[in-house]
């Protein structure tokens, strides 16, 4: 069983005041080597990284791992278009799924990630499985398996794949991860603060 893991990182971090949240430091880590390091230690066939077009240090620090890297290659933003180009170049490679993991998750860890292809090994006729709080409450990350893909490469602006996931829903099976793994994403300054506090 063939998964690979998509790290989407080309998001423009409307909501941090001029800053890149990836960039933000986590420990002695930015968050998207935190988020990196952990996805090269899990049991994924491959890692790719959906990188902004154009110059970015983004480019500089995830050229220091054993990733693929790939970019938008277009002015179009937004969830959907990233997903869709990183989807599109590792199809090629005919893997039986994707797990979509979101860049700004500090408290993904691999062994998440280990569970999730375990869990869709045992269970792969599903076709999605979708990570939950501990009490239920659908997040991320989200495993496609490869008969989503063509519906993923046809996404674009910023919606991701929600939809995609409501209509599928007898195709949906959610996994539990502790806490509040799956629903934890920062996005703006307050929202670092308060889990800084928390992670110090």
């Amino acid at each position: 069983m063939k998964v690979e893991i998509l790290i989407l990182a080309a998001g423009k971090s409307c909501r941090m005041n001029g800053k890149n949240k990836l960039l933000e430091p986590v420990g002695t880590q930015t968050l998207l080597e935190r988020i990196i390091i952990e996805t090269i230690n899990s049991i994924a066939t491959k890692v790719s990284v959906i990188l902004p077009s154009g110059s970015s240090p983004l480019w500089d620090i995830s050229g220091n791992y054993p990733i693929e890297r790939l970019s938008v290659r277009s002015k179009q933003v937004g969830m959907g278009y990233s997903i869709s180009c990183g989807v599109t170049n590792i199809s090629q490679r005919s893997p039986n799924g994707i797990i979509i993991v979101l860049g700004d998750m500090p408290e993904i860890k691999s062994f998440h990630l280990d569970n999730m292809i375990q869990a869709f090994s045992k269970n792969p006729n599903k076709g999605i499985l979708r990570a939950t709080t501990c009490r239920g409450k659908p997040g991320n990350p989200v495993l496609f398996s490869s008969k989503f893909f063509k519906h993923l490469i046809k996404l674009t602006g910023d919606h991701g794949a929600r939809n995609i996931i409501s209509e599928n829903q007898p195709n949906v099976q959610h996994l539990p991860l502790p806490g509040s793994v799956a629903s934890i994403d920062l996005d703006t300054p307050e929202d670092w603060k308060i889990w800084k506090d928390n992670f110090d």
